[in-house]
């Protein structure tokens, strides 16, 4: 069966609300929905003009060839991700719509401070790989992964398909070893995932400092969340506890170049899961950063580079 894009479109407006409200309930997003032109998020041909209902050419630099006929997957949205039917569920995946990555990361040995890597309840020790959303986000992150390789609906022909530079997590480039926070591993002993919001029920693992707290809510608000990635009763810290897949939370208008505007260089805090009216993004970047770790002054954000 194939569907028009308005049509794809306009039905697939109900389950990004879903996913975004599931997500998120704190202020009013600023940034682009994933359905809208400037998500990076959209790898379709088209995207809807913010805040209408018009649909115009997208303008990422991922994104699918505008062939109707010949790529007409190309002209979803969801399909990059998901598929309703015969998806892949394995480690409960959100009705994935690709493969697993097959590459090995190198894990985050970044700091000397750094605790989690030594507790066995982490589970972060040596030969541990990213899993659950971590997981999910790798297999296009990963600096290998065809983009247009879908499981159902493709193959889909893409305007550039494999991810570099600075969006790219391939263990050649060290960014996941030295650059970024570590994913992956558990936080706390307790946790329910069945709750609203999901929390954080026991104590932390013990031989954590006693100044790394979690949850804190912002605004009212538990944004920044752990995920029980295998049901086992355990709180993972994954990708998604600072950054939401669907849409940009933090000030939309605080990119690197100053100006957001669908073809510019990427947001300061991509994907973040928080925004507060009046913040810049380092201080969105930094009000999710202290809920976790209960610092005075925190310490400078590596490089991006």
């Amino acid at each position: 069966m194939k569907f028009l894009p308005e049509i794809f479109t306009a039905n697939i407006a109900a389950f990004l609300f879903v996913l975004l409200f599931a997500s998120y309930s704190g202020a009013a997003a600023p940034g682009p929905k994933v359905s809208e032109l400037g998500n990076r998020h959209n790898l379709s041909a088209i995207a809807r003009q913010v805040g209408t209902t018009t649909l115009v050419p997208n303008t990422n630099t991922y994104r699918a060839t505008g062939d109707i006929t010949s790529n007409p997957g190309g002209q979803q949205i969801c399909i990059f991700c998901h598929t309703p039917h015969n998806a892949n569920v394995a480690e409960q995946a959100p009705l994935w719509n690709r493969k697993f990555s097959s590459v090995v990361f190198q894990r985050y040995t970044g700091s000397a401070t750094f605790n989690i890597k030594n507790l066995a309840a982490a589970g972060y020790g040596a030969g541990a790989q990213p899993n659950g959303s971590s997981k999910l986000c790798l297999s296009c992150h990963d600096g290998v992964a065809s983009m247009g390789d879908v499981l159902r609906g493709g193959p889909i022909d893409m305007s550039k398909n494999v991810i570099d530079g600075i969006a790219s997590f391939n263990p050649s480039t060290n960014k996941m070893r030295y650059g970024h926070h570590p994913v992956s591993f558990v936080y706390a002993t307790g946790y329910a995932y069945n709750s609203s919001p999901e929390s954080q029920t026991g104590s932390r693992i013990t031989g954590l400092p006693v100044d790394y707290v979690f949850p804190q809510k912002i605004d009212g608000n538990i944004v920044v969340k752990l995920k029980d990635t295998t049901r086992d009763g355990r709180g993972w810290m994954q990708c998604t506890t600072c950054h939401d897949p669907h849409q940009n939370q933090a000030n939309e208008s605080d990119c690197y170049g100053g100006v957001c505007d669908g073809t510019n260089t990427r947001k300061k805090v991509p994907f973040w899961v928080y925004h507060k009216a009046g913040n810049t993004s380092v201080q969105d970047h930094d009000a999710v950063c202290t809920a976790c770790h209960n610092l005075t002054t925190p310490a400078p954000w590596p490089s991006q580079n």
